[in-house]
C-alpha cells in the first residue's frame, strides 16, 4: 500500500497548482495531484485523508456500560435476555466476547474448585499404569 506524500510536499503541489506554475511531475504522478488538488479544494486542508479502514464496532459507546450495569444489578441475566433487553445487532457469542473482552466481566461456573488443582491428563496417567500393571505390560 503506498504511503501517503509528506505535508511538505503537498504544500508545494498545491502552492504550484495555484499559481498555475509547472507541477513536478518526476516526483508524483499527474492523478495524485489531481486527487490532491481535488482534497484541497474540498476540506482546504493539506494532511491526508483519514484512514476509514478496520472493522467497526457492533455496539454503540453507551451500549457495553449498560449491560455492565445490567450485569451487576442482576449477575444471573442470560445472554439472550441482554441482547432482548436492549435490543443489541450482535450474535449471542459476540456478545459473550465482548462481557468478556471489552467489559472484563467473567463468570466462573463453580466457586469451589474440587480436584481443580490436580489435572485432568495427570489423572489420566494414573488410570493408564494402573490398567498397564493389570495387564502385565
Amino acid at each position: 500500500m503506498p504511503v501517503p506524500l509528506s505535508l511538505d510536499l503537498r504544500k508545494r503541489q498545491i502552492k504550484r497548482r495555484h499559481a498555475s506554475q509547472n507541477i513536478i511531475r518526476q516526483i508524483v504522478h499527474t492523478s495524485t495531484i489531481t486527487r490532491l488538488w481535488a482534497h484541497y479544494c474540498a476540506t482546504g486542508s493539506y494532511s491526508p485523508r483519514p484512514n476509514p479502514l478496520g472493522r467497526k464496532p457492533e455496539l454503540s459507546s453507551e451500549q457495553p456500560e449498560q449491560v455492565r450495569a445490567a450485569i451487576l444489578e442482576q449477575p444471573d441475566i442470560t445472554l439472550q435476555e441482554l441482547k432482548d433487553k436492549f435490543s443489541l445487532p450482535v450474535s449471542l457469542p459476540k456478545l459473550s466476547k465482548s462481557i468478556r473482552n471489552r467489559l472484563e466481566l467473567y463468570y466462573k461456573k463453580n466457586d469451589i474448585p474440587l480436584g481443580t488443582a490436580s489435572g485432568r491428563c495427570q489423572n489420566k496417567a494414573i488410570g493408564m499404569e494402573i490398567r498397564t500393571a493389570r495387564n502385565g505390560y
